[in-house]
C-alpha cells in the first residue's frame, strides 16, 4: 500500500516543520529523562552507604546496573516496534520504569535498589532503541542532520545534568531517595505528551489506514518464530558478530565507549577532585559538569554549521546537497564527512591532560572545569561522526546491527568503569589516573585520519556491503 500521493498529509515526512520539532523535542526529552536516571542516583552513593553499610564500590554498582538493563533493553525494542509500532513502545515502557524507579526510592535494602535499578534501565532503553528510529520516520535525510544533532544531544546531556541536581537534593535532603522521586518528576512531566505523540512507522500507519478504509490487509509470509529468530539475529547475534569480526565497527564500537565510559568515571572522578582537593560540597561539584554540558552545546552548533555548510549547502533552487539531473539527492562517501571526529580526536587527549594536570591546590579550581568543555565537544563530535559513518556504510538491516553493536559495547564499558575509578585516581592520584585516560586517548587519536585511508578499502571487502531484504525494524537506530 503506498501513500496517497507525494504531499499525502498522512506521511509524517510531509507533516509541518513545527508538528516534525514537537515529536523530536518529545523524544529528545525522554532520551534525556531516561539517561538523566543513570547518573542522577550516584549523588546519593554517600548516604546508600552510610544506610545500609555496605562499601562505596557496592553502592556504586547501582549505576552499573542501570546502564546493563540500558545495554540489554534494545532487544525488547525492536520485535515489539516491528509488529506494533513506534508509539506502543513509548507508552508501555517508560511507565514500567518508572514503577521500578519508585521500588528504588521505597527500597529497604541495597539488594532491591540493584535490582530495581536493573529493570529501571531495562525497561526505559527500549524508547532510546526506537527513538532514532522516529527521528528518520520524520525528516528527509537532508534535513536529519540538524534535528538529529539536536536530539543526540539530549542522551549525553542527561548523565551531566544529574549530578548537577540530584546533588543539591541529595545533599540538603540527606537521603538517596530524593534521586529516585526527581527521576520520576521528570518522566511524569512528559508522559502526557507521550501519550499525545501521533505514529510515526509508516507500516503501523498503512496498516491504520487500511481497517479505516476497510481495505484487505496483506498477511505476512514469514511465521512468528522465523520473525522473531530474525529479530534476535539482527539485534544480537550479528551485533556481536560485528562487534569483534568488523573491523569498522570493532574500531569505532572501542573509540565511542572509550569516551562514554570516561564520562561515567568522572562521576566518580569529580568528587575525588572537587571535594578532596577544592573541597566543594556535594552539591557544587555537581556544578562542576557544567564544563562538559558547555562543551556539548559547543558541539552541537559546530556539527550543525559543519552540515550545514559543508556537508548539505544550499542550492539555488532552496534544495540541500549534491543533486543529479533529476533533483535526486546524491550521497558522499562517507569518509568526506570525518572532519567532526578529526576535531573531537584532536581535542580529547588534550582535555584529559588538562584536567589530570591542573587539579591541584596551586591550581584555580576553574582551569580543571573548564577542562570539561574540550572533553564534552570531542565526545559528542566522534559520536555524531561514527553515527553518520556507519549510517552510510552499511545497508538498512546492516546498519541496524551495527549501531547495535556500538550500543552494546558503550553500555558494558561504562558499566564497568564506575567500578574501578574511585580505586584508580586514589592509587594512581589524579595526574597519573587521568594521564592514564589521556595516553589511551593518544593512541586513538589516528582512528579517522585511518579511516580516511583505508575506510573504502575496509567497506569494499566487507562481507556486510550488499543490499538486504529488509525483514524487520530498519530504524531503530541506539543514541
Amino acid at each position: 500500500m503506498a501513500w496517497d500521493s507525494d504531499s499525502d498529509r498522512g506521511n509524517p515526512k510531509n507533516w509541518p516543520t513545527w508538528k516534525k520539532w514537537v515529536v523530536t523535542m518529545i523524544v529528545a526529552w525522554i532520551c534525556l529523562v531516561v539517561s538523566f536516571g543513570s547518573s542522577l542516583y550516584v549523588t546519593g552513593v554517600p548516604y546508600i552507604v552510610a544506610k545500609f553499610h555496605v562499601s562505596q564500590t557496592l553502592a556504586f554498582s547501582g549505576l552499573t546496573f542501570y546502564l546493563l538493563g540500558l545495554a540489554a533493553g534494545p532487544m525488547v525494542a525492536a520485535p515489539i516496534s516491528e509488529l506494533m509500532g513506534r508509539k506502543v513502545i513509548y507508552i508501555t515502557t517508560l511507565p514500567i520504569s518508572m514503577l521500578f524507579v519508585m521500588a528504588v526510592g521505597l527500597a529497604k535494602n541495597i539488594e532491591t535498589i540493584l535490582v530495581c535499578r536493573f529493570f529501571a534501565g531495562f525497561f526505559a532503553s527500549p524508547p532510546m532503541a526506537v527513538a532514532g528510529g522516529t527521528i528518520t520516520d520524520i525528516w528527509e535525510l537532508e534535513e536529519m542532520g540538524v534535528a538529529m544533532s539536536a536530539f543526540c544531544l539530549a542522551p549525553f546531556a542527561g548523565p551531566v545534568l544529574g549530578p548537577i541536581i540530584g546533588g543539591f537534593a541529595s545533599m540538603n535532603k540527606h537521603t538517596w531517595k530524593w534521586t529516585a522521586w526527581i527521576q520520576l518528576m521528570f518522566s511524569g512531566a512528559i508522559l502526557p505528551l507521550v501519550f499525545a505523540m501521533p505514529e510515526t512507522y509508516r507500516p503501523i500507519i498503512m496498516k491504520k489506514r487500511a481497517k479505516t478504509r476497510n481495505l484487505p490487509l496483506k498477511k505476512s509470509e514469514i511465521g512468528l518464530g522465523k520473525f522473531l529468530s530474525t529479530v534476535l539475529y539482527i539485534t544480537l547475534l550479528r551485533p556481536l558478530r560485528m562487534l569483534f569480526l568488523e573491523p569498522i565497527v570493532s574500531v569505532l564500537s572501542i573509540y565511542v565507549a572509550f569516551i562514554f565510559a570516561v564520562l561515567f568515571g568522572f562521576f566518580e572522578a569529580y568528587p575525588v577532585i572537587f571535594e578532596g582537593v577544592y573541597h566543594f560540597s556535594l552539591g557544587i561539584t555537581g556544578l562542576a559538569f557544567l564544563g562538559i554540558g558547555v562543551g556539548l552545546v559547543c558541539a552541537t552548533t559546530t556539527y550543525i554549521v559543519i552540515d550545514r555548510v559543508m556537508f548539505f549547502p544550499k542550492n539555488a533552487d532552496g534544495t540541500r546537497g549534491t543533486r543529479d539531473a533529476n533533483g535526486k539527492l546524491i550521497l558522499a562517501a562517507p569518509e568526506t564527512k570525518l572532519l567532526p571526529a578529526k576535531i573531537g580526536a584532536l581535542l580529547l587527549p588534550g582535555s584529559l591532560f588538562w584536567i589530570g594536570w591542573s587539579s591541584k591546590v596551586s591550581v584555580h579550581w576553574i582551569v580543571p572545569i573548564l577542562a570539561g568543555v574540550p572533553f564534552g565537544a570531542s565526545l559528542l563530535l566522534i559520536f555524531y561522526t561514527v553515527l553518520t559513518y556507519i549510517s552510510t556504510s552499511y545497508p538498512p538491516m546492516v546498519t541496524a546491527s551495527a549501531l547495535a553493536a556500538n550500543n552494546l559495547a558503550r553500555y558494558i564499558l561504562a558499566s564497568v568503569f564506575p567500578l574501578f575509578t574511585i580505586q584508580m585516581y586514589k592509587k594512581l592520584h589524579i595526574t597519573w589516573a587521568s594521564t592514564l585516560f589521556a595516553f589511551v586517548a593518544v593512541a586513538l587519536m589516528p582512528v579517522p585520519w585511518m579511516l580516511e585511508r583505508w575506510g573504502a578499502t575496509l567497506r569494499a571487502r566487507s562481507i556486510y556491503n550488499v543490499q538486504e531484504t529488509p525483514t524487520a525494524d530498519t530504524s531503530s537506530e541506539d543514541v
